[in-house]
């Protein structure tokens, strides 16, 4: 990866994903991945399906980004103070930040992108990657869910049953995590040795993400919520044996939804 300009971030595209659920193995690249979600809105405050439809940061979210830039980067930047054969090395200080092309989720980057630099850390990026945006939500985008129901009462009972609906248009689960996970796992190999690859994008393009980057199938497994606004989940790369202690390297979920602010940590 060559490093963008911070005015017009580099664009990577890439062919339609295969939807299968093998877990990742590499022993080099990076050794860490964090998803982060975009900072709040107008649609997010007034509930409102917000999908591909590109929404601009509020006020609020873009202090959401700048305070969560901070509190990353002392965590990412910083030897972690854990011990024991489970933790991931931290020997760098190498960033790559990866986004989604709306503008919710670039402006996040490119924030969070400031804040890391003015800590020491050696930051490539923000890189947009249009496999990295939202989830496409059909004939609900732009809708609170009572004006959805209203409109079109079979669909949404359809879909909170299921959390699917072709019919309305939305993008399948499975077909999202796939994207996503390929996405995060490119650009995991080709980071540099021991780096953190920050990856800011949507609730639920890095739920079904995450679920996928587990080996799991969005479309199956469903207990996990997805996270709030400037939340964050990290994968490490470590052994398996449950304690991290053997196996091939691969990358096994540390933490979810961690914020800034305990008081909005799981809301």
């Amino acid at each position: 990866m060559t490093e963008p300009a911070t005015s017009s971030p580099a664009t990577v595209t890439a062919p339609a994903s295969d939807t299968n659920f093998a877990v990742e193995t590499h022993d080099d690249g990076a050794n860490r991945i964090v998803f982060v979600r975009h900072g709040q809105t107008d649609y997010n405050v007034e509930r409102r399906f917000q999908g591909v439809i590109d929404r601009p940061l509020n006020t609020c979210g873009r202090k959401q980004a700048e305070r969560a830039g901070e509190v990353l980067a002392k965590r990412v930047l910083s030897r972690s103070a854990q011990v024991g054969v489970s933790v991931a090395s931290q020997t760098s200080n190498k960033v790559v930040i990866v986004c989604s092309p709306l503008s919710r989720a670039s402006e996040t980057a490119e924030l969070m992108a400031g804040v890391f630099r003015a800590q020491g850390g050696d930051v490539e990026g923000p890189i947009v990657d249009e496999r990295l945006i939202e989830r496409n939500y059909g004939l609900f985008e732009g809708l609170t869910l009572p004006e959805a129901r209203e409109k079109y009462p079979d669909l949404v009972d359809a879909w909170r049953q299921t959390g699917e609906s072709g019919e309305a248009s939305i993008e399948p689960s499975d077909v999202v995590g796939a994207r996503v996970r390929d996405a995060t796992f490119e650009a995991a190999r080709q980071a540099p040795s021991d780096a953190t690859v920050i990856v800011v994008a949507h609730g639920a393009a890095i739920l079904r993400g995450l679920i996928t980057c587990m080996g799991l199938n969005p479309l199956e497994f469903d207990a996990m919520r997805g996270l709030d606004n400037c939340h964050w989940s990290e994968l490490v790369r470590v052994g398996g044996g449950g304690s991290g202690a053997s196996g091939a390297p691969s990358f096994r979920l540390a933490a979810h939804n961690i914020g800034y602010r305990e008081d909005v940590l799981g809301a």
